[in-house]
């Protein structure tokens, strides 16, 4: 009987590199109508969460919000930068208009969902 040495060695994917804290869908490249009204962010998880974008004016809608997290993003220029998070329905169109004018907010982000896990997987990620 022969015998035959061979090592096998896991088959490993190569590990992807997680992407920045923020980025455009990667699925909406090629989308101008869309590709502006979606972004998504990562958590201190690694989570990804897709959050809708709604522009500085729009506080009315974002304040309608009941269940979510609210993210406002300023920008510095080509790149975006988280300066506040708080749960959606926290906060009245004035104040959020108030926030912005304070805060250099240029857009809302908001990720629509039932429970408040999101807010402190992003908090821990964004604001330290």
């Amino acid at each position: 009987m022969q015998r035959y040495a061979f090592s096998v060695s896991p088959l490993r994917r190569p590990r992807r590199a997680l992407a920045p804290r923020g980025q455009e869908l990667d699925s909406l490249a090629g989308s101008d109508a869309l590709r502006g009204r979606f972004f998504s962010w990562r958590g201190a998880t690694g989570r990804r969460y897709v959050c809708s974008v709604f522009q500085r004016g729009e506080e009315g809608f974002v304040s309608d919000v009941e269940s979510g997290v609210v993210i406002g993003v300023a920008r510095d220029g080509a790149s975006l930068r988280p300066v506040c998070l708080f749960s959606a329905g926290e906060r009245r169109a004035a104040a959020l208009r108030e926030l912005a004018q304070e805060l250099g907010v240029a857009e809302w982000h908001v990720h629509f969902c039932p429970d408040t896990e999101p807010a402190r997987d992003l908090a821990g990620s964004l604001l330290n």
